[in-house]
C-alpha cells in the first residue's frame, strides 16, 4: 500500500508538469513577424509633415490591413491603418525637428506588435572624432644624400610621345553621363586598355568635407583611403575610408547601381532620415578629422609599419613634413620634418607633389626640371620638362634620399598629378591630366633604364579636353583604379 501511494503522488507530478501550461513560457502571445524591416522604405525628412513609404512582408499575399505608430519620445504623431506591400502617403501632427527622437512600430486589431519597433534617425556621414593624444614631431635635417650638380652630363632616355603638351595647360572636360569609359588611344605603348566606372563619389561639398577635391589615394585590403582636400583651409583637409569589400557585398562597386552613393549623399544633405538601405551603405563610409594634409596627391601606405604616409610642405618655408597617419584614426600619429636639399649648392627643392612606397619600403619621388633647376645643375643634357628619379628608404629611424643619374624626356603630360607603384610588376606609375608613364623602378635607380622599358597609356586625343586625372592605386590582384575628377568617381581597369 507505501509503495501504491508513493507511484500515485509521482503519477500526479508528472501529470501536473506536463498538462498544466508554464505561463511564464508558453502562455505568452508573440506576433512579432522579425523578417518586416519598417526602416526598409519609410520616407521622413526634417522640417516636412509627410511620412511615405510601403511596408513589404513576401510571405503576405493578401489585402491585410495594421495600424502603423509614428512617436516622437512618448509623443504620438501619427496612427494610421495601412496595407501590407502597398505605397501609402500620410501627414504627420506637426513636421519634424532636428533633434526628434523618432520611432515606427506596427501592431494589429488587438494591440499587439507584429514588427521589431525601429527607431529613425537622420543620415549623416560616420565621423570619426579627433584624437586627444598630441602629435609626435622630430627633425631630420637634411635627407638628400649626393649632388644633383656632380654629372656634367646625365643619362637620358627619351619616352614615348603621349601627344600632351607639359608646356600647356590642358582643357577639362565633365562627365556628362552617370558612367563613364576611358580607352587608351594609339598613341600608348603596351597600355592598361581603358577604364570604366567603379563608383561615382559625393560632389557636393557641404561645411564636413568639400567632396568636390579628391587627391591622392592608396589601398590597403579591403579599404579605400582617399585625401580630400579643404576648400577653407589653405593646406589642411580630411581622409575618407571606404570599405570597399562592403560596397561590393551591397552591390554598389562595379555594377549598375554605382551612382547609389549619389543617391545617398543627397538623402544626407536634404536631411532625410536613414532607412535601412541608407543605414547599410553609411557604414561602409568613414570620415576622418580634419588635419594639415597639405595638397593631398603626395601620399602612399607603407606595409613595413603599417601607416599611411603622407609628405607637405611645411606652413611658411620649404622645409617639408612626412606625416604618419593611423589606420583606425585616420588621423597623424607622428610627423617628421626634414629639408630636401644639395648639400653642395645648398639649393632646397621638394618632391611633396609625387611620393610613393613598394613593398619592400622603397621610397620614391619623381620631379620635373624647370628652366630655374636646368640653370642650376649646369649639366649640357638636360632640358625642362625632363623627370628625375629621387630613391631611397627609412636607414637608422631616418628618410635618405638619393637621386639617379638617369632622367627620362619628357613628362607625359602638364600637372604630374601622381605617383603609384604596383608591387606586382616594380613599376613606378607616373601620372597626369590624360596620360601616364609606367617605368621599372629598380632599372631607373640603378641607371638600367632604356626607352623599350618605359609603358604608356594615353587617353586623350591633343585637341581633346580631359577629365582631371587625381590618383591612381592597385588592389590585391594587382588591378588598377583611377580617381579622376569634374564629377568624382573611381573607374576600374577594363581587362
Amino acid at each position: 500500500m507505501k509503495y501504491l501511494k508513493t507511484l500515485l503522488a509521482f503519477s500526479t507530478f508528472f501529470v501536473m508538469a506536463f498538462c498544466v501550461p508554464n505561463h511564464a513560457i508558453y502562455g505568452q502571445t508573440n506576433n512579432t513577424v522579425v523578417s518586416m524591416d519598417l526602416k526598409q522604405n519609410i520616407q521622413l525628412q526634417t522640417g516636412s509633415d509627410q511620412i511615405k513609404g510601403t511596408i513589404y512582408d513576401d510571405n503576405e499575399k493578401g489585402a491585410v490591413a495594421y495600424t502603423l505608430i509614428v512617436k516622437n519620445q512618448k509623443d504620438t504623431l501619427l496612427k494610421k491603418s495601412v496595407i501590407l506591400n502597398q505605397a501609402f502617403t500620410a501627414k504627420l501632427s506637426r513636421s519634424l525637428r532636428k533633434n526628434d527622437q523618432i520611432t515606427v512600430s506596427l501592431q494589429d486589431k488587438s494591440g499587439h506588435a507584429v514588427a521589431n519597433t525601429k527607431w529613425m534617425k537622420q543620415a549623416q556621414w560616420q565621423v570619426l572624432s579627433k584624437p586627444k593624444e598630441k602629435i609626435k614631431t622630430s627633425n631630420w635635417s637634411n635627407v638628400f644624400k649626393n649632388s644633383r650638380t656632380a654629372p656634367k652630363k646625365y643619362r637620358v632616355v627619351q619616352a614615348p610621345d603621349t601627344g600632351i603638351s607639359y608646356l600647356k595647360k590642358p582643357k577639362y572636360t565633365a562627365a556628362k553621363n552617370k558612367f563613364s569609359t576611358l580607352q587608351a588611344n594609339d598613341r600608348s605603348v603596351s597600355p592598361i586598355k581603358g577604364y570604366q566606372t567603379a563608383l561615382l563619389l559625393p560632389t557636393v561639398s557641404t561645411k564636413l568635407v568639400n567632396w568636390q577635391l579628391p587627391q591622392g589615394s592608396v589601398m590597403h585590403g579591403r579599404y579605400l583611403y582617399v585625401m580630400y582636400e579643404s576648400e577653407k583651409r589653405k593646406n589642411y583637409g580630411r581622409i575618407v575610408r571606404y570599405d570597399v569589400q562592403q560596397l561590393q557585398a551591397l552591390g554598389v562597386w562595379q555594377t549598375g547601381q554605382a551612382n547609389r552613393l549619389r543617391s545617398l549623399e543627397q538623402r544626407i544633405n536634404q536631411h532625410r532620415f536613414a532607412t535601412t538601405s541608407d543605414d547599410r551603405l553609411i557604414q561602409a563610409i568613414k570620415v576622418g578629422p580634419e588635419f594639415h594634409m597639405g595638397h593631398g596627391q603626395a601620399v602612399a601606405y607603407n606595409a613595413k609599419d603599417n601607416r599611411i604616409w603622407l609628405v607637405t610642405l611645411a606652413k611658411k618655408s620649404r622645409q617639408q613634413r612626412l606625416v604618419r597617419i593611423k589606420l583606425d584614426t585616420l588621423y597623424p600619429s607622428d610627423q617628421h620634418k626634414f629639408r630636401f636639399r644639395d648639400s653642395k649648392n645648398h639649393q632646397s627643392f621638394h618632391g611633396e607633389q609625387t611620393f610613393s612606397i613598394d613593398d619592400d619600403g622603397n621610397v620614391a619621388i619623381v620631379g620635373m626640371i624647370s628652366n630655374k633647376t636646368k640653370k642650376n645643375l649646369a649639366a649640357e643634357n638636360i632640358k625642362a620638362g625632363d623627370l628625375m628619379l629621387y630613391r631611397g628608404n627609412i636607414r637608422h629611424g631616418k628618410l635618405q634620399m638619393y637621386m639617379s643619374r638617369t632622367v627620362v624626356r619628357n613628362k607625359p603630360g602638364y600637372f604630374g598629378q601622381f605617383l603609384s607603384v604596383n608591387n606586382q610588376t616594380d613599376q613606378l606609375f607616373y601620372l597626369t591630366d590624360g596620360a601616364y608613364y609606367a617605368l621599372p623602378a629598380s632599372k631607373w635607380g640603378r641607371g638600367e633604364l632604356n626607352k623599350s622599358d618605359i609603358k604608356s597609356g594615353v587617353y586623350v586625343s591633343p585637341k581633346q579636353a580631359t577629365r582631371e586625372f587625381e590618383s591612381q592605386f592597385w588592389d590585391q590582384n594587382g588591378r588598377s583604379y583611377l580617381i579622376v575628377n569634374r564629377g568624382a568617381e573611381i573607374m576600374h581597369e577594363i581587362r
